[in-house]
């Protein structure tokens, strides 16, 4: 009974929904208060909530029932890290890492600390106080959409008008928003090399072409799909000529086919974004609030984007298109699979700089796929490379340090490339 709490719950965590999420782990840990890995995920949800303090309390109580279980204490560190409190952060980031020396992500939490240490300790005595407004802060990211820049925006604008800060030293003021941005966006670093961009002085970093490595395999495949369109439009397959009834609409989510020609103006739902399958869940990029270890499941969700259906392509157009992606991490290099096949590496762009990746595939002769993404953490240019395979492009990320990668990014645009 308390394994299933405790699914409910990671179900309810991955769609966000907290309160659900934070029901069926405290009932789980209820039911079975011997398990730290139940407690452990009750303090995340609460530290979604911004109820830091019972986050703590459940944390001891994991540490209690479980001294050997390391999560428990890694969760407590984070949570007093979230609060400000990074001596007591430290010292049980420390234990932690006596109990469980293999895991790395000590090693991180601990860098995080000296490093938000280092940066208080040259601000004013206002900043004693970032920590103690959670669940305010929390509630003005979620009323910005959960943009973090936005609701920057927002608090510069106010701070320029209305309080004491209107007078501070502009680098001041800078640390304490920066700070601010740090605690709800993992990209904190990338903030700080930017902050000096409001002041019109900073310029972003450098992007750099990619050398791209292409299979024998994958050039076959090109070779072979390009006879075969020309052999289609010889033919006169594909092009302008009728509809069959029954063809399912194009888009992404849609199930309308078509049946006469009143179809073409007929409404539909749909995804505008790329599928993606990561660490068993499955979503679309346009709305990754919904997320599923179903495939089924996942082929059911409502598009979320009106537009008209669309039944049949120009086959001598390039047209904006949709890849599956995904990524995984092992050791220090993070590798990004697109799933696109028959790929002209001669019509393909790849730049990246330690911050940011953008790129552009054609593959199957007409079908332009794009994606613009700020990375979860820095990588070194000179060490990454991309590899054109036959079923799939493989971009292998060097990362400059050893964080754990939680997501491949920010993503800024995926498949939005004009049309040519």
């Amino acid at each position: 009974m308390a394994e299933q709490e405790f699914e409910k719950g990671n179900e309810h965590y991955v769609k966000e929904n907290w309160d659900e999420a934070l029901k069926h782990f405290s009932r789980a840990a209820e039911l079975d208060p011997s398990k730290a890995e139940y407690l452990v995920h009750k303090a995340a949800a609460l530290c979604k909530k911004g109820l830091f303090d019972q986050a703590v309390e459940a944390c001891d109580r994991g540490i209690e029932v479980e001294p050997q279980n390391s999560k428990s204490y890694l969760r407590k560190g984070m949570t007093l890290v979230s609060k400000g409190d990074l001596e007591a952060a430290k010292r049980v980031l420390l234990q932690g890492q006596g109990v469980d020396p293999s895991n790395r992500s000590f090693a991180t939490w601990l860098k995080k600390c000296d490093a938000s240490s280092s940066d208080q300790s040259g601000m004013v005595e206002v900043n004693s106080e970032i920590g103690k407004h959670d669940t305010t802060l929390t509630r003005m990211l979620e009323q910005h959409n959960n943009q973090a820049y936005a609701m920057l925006d927002t608090t510069i604008e106010f701070v320029a008008r209305k309080t004491t800060l209107s007078g501070m030293d502009p680098s001041t003021t800078s640390s304490l928003l920066n700070e601010l941005c740090r605690k709800y966006w993992r990209e904190g670093d990338r903030v700080s090399r930017e902050e000096g961009t409001r002041g019109g002085h900073a310029s972003a970093e450098a992007m750099r072409a990619l050398p791209v490595i292409v299979s024998s395999s994958a050039k076959v495949a090109l070779e072979n799909a390009r006879k075969l369109r020309e052999q289609e439009l010889a033919a006169g397959e594909g092009g302008a000529g009728g509809i069959k009834p029954g063809t399912q609409c194009k888009n992404n989510g849609c199930t309308n086919v078509y049946e006469n020609e009143s179809s073409l103006e007929q409404k539909c739902r749909y995804h505008p974004g790329a599928p993606v399958f990561h660490e068993g869940y499955k979503y679309w990029s346009c709305c990754k609030k919904k997320k599923t270890t179903e495939f089924s499941e996942f082929l059911s969700f409502a598009g979320c984007t009106e537009g008209t259906c669309v039944f049949q392509d120009d086959p001598t157009k390039k047209k904006k298109a949709l890849c599956r992606y995904d990524f995984f991490q092992q050791g220090g290099n993070v590798t990004l699979s697109i799933y696109a096949k028959k790929v002209d590496p001669d019509s393909c762009s790849f730049n990246l700089s330690p911050t940011r990746l953008t790129l552009s595939i054609l593959f199957d002769v007409v079908n332009n796929f794009s994606l613009d993404v700020e990375l979860f953490g820095r990588v070194d240019p000179d060490a990454c490379k991309v590899s054109i395979l036959a079923p799939k492009v493989e971009i292998t990320l060097k990362k400059a340090d050893g964080t754990n990668w939680t997501e491949l990014g920010n993503l800024l645009s995926c498949g939005d490339d004009e049309d040519e």
